[in-house]
């Protein structure tokens, strides 16, 4: 089991006490703006850190100290979560091209894509995002959405999420087992190399020795 798993549980927890709370607040003019507020932040955290999950999942392969620490490093150092300058570029750099290529074709068949992108790429969302997180309630003509909407968007996405995981597992264990194939391939290569040295060697001696015994 891999140590980055992916996890509805905790957030649709969070998000479906917050919507209670929110249902609860009738009558209050703050509570529910706060609520919406808390599940906006708690939704994106949520996308941030299932994205840099997926990632982290590569980091796992049999690779030296210095490739994997420095894969980590790279991982942490990136952040947000749209499509092109945050999803594609970490899988690029990780998985490389023609890995990465393979992986977005995937998800094209089973008609996911333009999913990922739409949810990736809101720019509204990360508009009301970033007044949230660096504003205080001060305008009342700025509004979130219900909790209750971004429950519905974690299922969406935490099912995109879990394949691209899995097609990720597959082609990290593939380039395992190539890697050992190969090493394997190298160690039989040079003990055949060994032995046919070795018995070139005994078959010279043998002439020589008998090239001796003909001449005493």
């Amino acid at each position: 089991m891999s140590e980055y798993n992916l996890d509805s549980e905790k957030i649709l927890r969070n998000l479906n006490k917050l919507d209670e709370l929110y249902n609860n607040s009738s009558g209050d003019d703050l509570a529910p703006i706060f609520y919406s507020k808390i599940a906006l932040m708690e939704y994106c955290g949520w996308i941030e850190c299932s994205i840099d999950l997926i990632m982290m999942r590569i980091t796992e392969a049999e690779y030296s100290e210095v490739i994997s620490l420095t894969g980590k490093s790279f991982l942490k150092s990136i952040n947000n979560f749209s499509y092109k300058d945050h999803f594609i570029k970490i899988l690029v750099q990780v998985l490389g091209m023609a890995n990465a290529e393979r992986l977005v074709e995937a998800c094209r068949e089973r008609g996911e894509l333009d999913i990922l992108k739409a949810k990736l790429d809101n720019t509204e969302l990360k508009k009301v995002r970033n007044i949230a997180a660096h504003t205080y309630h001060r305008d009342d003509s700025v509004s979130y959405d219900a909790p209750n909407f971004f429950i519905t968007e974690v299922n969406h996405l935490f099912d995109i999420f879990s394949k691209i995981a899995i097609y990720i597992d597959n082609i990290t264990s593939e380039t395992s087992e190539t890697s050992e194939t190969s090493e394997t391939s190298e160690t039989s290569e040079t003990s055949e190399t060994s032995e046919t040295s070795e018995t070139s060697e005994t078959s010279e001696t043998s002439v020589g020795e008998s090239t001796e015994n003909l001449l005493a």
